[in-house]
């Protein structure tokens, strides 16, 4: 071969090697673009994964704190119902005492009577604390002292004594 034509065969093996470089190079490009989209794509789903993670987790804190609320609503609501009870029973109860002070008031309370001439201390006595001794009816007559006189014979008919609680000592 001449050297001239060795010459064109180097001129055109480098043309054909400066556009198979140009192809490959474009590919090279156009693959780094494919490259570039996914990773674009991908970083989207990673952010958009993120996302929902976040979102799940605000909703998970969102129902923890629901449930939170709603334990401590019941907590409450079974104190105040204890509440209530105590001071439903504490209210019962003063009022069974009042209910037992009045009661006490009532046997306590001073009996009036007007005396008449089938009347005795000791029918008195029976009538009222249940019996007839002695200290039983003298408590009428010493508690009358100042309205009957110093002797539990000079009673009047038609007199109204008052007839005292039992005390304590004489209680059976």
């Amino acid at each position: 071969m001449t050297e001239q034509k060795k010459e064109k065969k180097r001129f055109l093996d480098k043309a054909i090697d400066a556009l198979t470089d140009r192809d490959e190079k474009a590919a090279a490009a156009e693959e780094q673009k494919k490259l570039a989209a996914e990773r674009i794509k991908a970083e989207a789903a990673r952010a958009q994964a993120a996302a929902d993670a976040a979102k799940a987790k605000a909703e998970a804190e969102a129902k923890a704190k629901t449930a939170a609320a709603q334990k401590k609503h019941q907590e409450n609501l079974a104190r105040l119902k204890q509440e209530q009870a105590a001071k439903l029973e504490a209210r019962k109860a003063e009022i069974e005492k009042a209910r037992a002070e009045a009661e006490a008031a009532k046997a306590a309370a001073v009996v009036k009577h007007v005396w008449t001439n089938k009347d005795t201390y000791a029918d008195l006595a029976f009538k009222h604390y249940g019996s007839i001794k002695e200290p039983y009816w003298r408590l009428i007559y010493e508690h009358n002292k100042h309205i009957i006189g110093d002797h539990p014979n000079h009673i009047k008919t038609g007199t109204e004594i008052e007839i005292p609680p039992l005390p304590d000592h004489l209680k059976k």
